[in-house]
């Protein structure tokens, strides 16, 4: 499946992973490249269980030329809107496409619909095809959520 999104008109590719244990989502992260004049990003966004009953979520840029791995969280990105309208575009279209498969009720995170129809493997998996977990290595550091790909 390939997946898509819109963002001044033009379509993005996007690539994602959502973990699901007993039915309920415990990481969602979709993220995109950027080519820019300068320079290559990855854009993500993500949200999961950061434990204690708690999800958190939040944003990544990481600057592929120069190995520059920045963590976004909500306040920053309202900031960024001044700074840079094209990434904060895009940060929130990721986060959209997070709430297109998941959905938070009371604290518990469940897949939608859309989210239900993605083929997951036995462990509870979605990962699309071109998702580059290790890329995410750094950056997945700063996070409250763990990331897990097999149990």
């Amino acid at each position: 499946m390939k997946l898509l999104t819109k963002f001044n008109d033009k379509e993005i590719s996007l690539d994602g992973y959502i973990s699901t244990h007993e039915n309920q989502v415990t990481t969602a992260i979709f993220t995109t490249f950027l080519p820019g004049a300068k320079g290559d990003y990855c854009l993500g966004a993500y949200y999961g269980y950061a434990g204690g009953g708690v999800n958190d979520g939040g944003f990544f840029s990481i600057d592929i030329e120069n190995s520059v791995h920045k963590h976004i969280d909500f306040y920053e990105l309202d900031e960024m809107y001044e700074d840079n309208k094209e990434h904060y575009g895009v940060l929130e279209s990721l986060m959209q496409k997070i709430w297109h498969f998941v959905d938070e009720d009371e604290g518990i995170m469940e897949l939608t619909n859309n989210g239900l129809e993605l083929e997951r493997d036995d462990d509870g998996f979605w990962i699309s095809d071109n998702f580059d977990g290790d890329m995410l290595a750094e950056i997945s550091e700063l996070w409250s959520i763990s990331l897990r790909f097999s149990n």
